[in-house]
């Protein structure tokens, strides 16, 4: 069913590109969609910053994805994975797809939680990018990390995150 999907995908918008692998015994492993509208439209704006996440899916697959903003501050997604776990292979075979829809990908700064396995898979698969690490959840990891230490928190706040959420290109 979804070798068929993928495929009048492909067909019907022109640019997609999708994937499927399997493993040795010809059962699904992962699974890769870009649509080329998102594609193009990544490749052709000046701000070359991607998000990527996972989240699980109701089965027992995850989804991973990869996100970036227009100059209007507008949300579009740029790929979709589909895997059997948030693990450093899973993210590897994710951002080797991934690295082949992005245009110059020496370019790339790609920002994640610092997933063991999303950072240790960008270091092989985007050597060049710069990697960030999202604002949200570095403050989730100090209000966890500093619970008595409501100065942190606040120094926080003030010199990193409010600056963040300000930046424009």
């Amino acid at each position: 069913m979804l070798p068929s999907f993928f495929y009048m995908l492909e067909q019907s918008n022109g640019g997609t590109v999708t994937k499927i692998e399997t493993d040795s015994e010809n059962r699904f492993a992962y699974g890769f969609m870009a649509l080329g509208a998102y594609i193009e439209g990544f490749n052709t704006i000046i701000r070359q910053v991607i998000a990527i996440d996972a989240t699980q899916a109701k089965t027992k697959y995850v989804l991973l994805v990869a996100v970036y903003k227009d100059g209007n501050e507008m949300i579009y997604p740029l790929a979709f994975g589909f895997a059997h776990s948030k693990c450093t292979e899973s993210w590897t075979w994710f951002l080797k797809q991934l690295r082949t829809v992005i245009r110059y990908p020496e370019l790339v700064m790609l920002v994640s939680d610092r997933h063991v396995g999303i950072f240790t898979s960008m270091e092989v698969i985007f050597p060049d990018a710069a990697h960030g690490v999202c604002a949200y959840h570095l403050s989730q990891n100090l209000k966890r990390i500093c619970k008595q230490r409501d100065d942190v928190i606040k120094l926080y706040y003030h010199y990193i995150y409010v600056p963040c959420r300000g930046i424009r290109p």
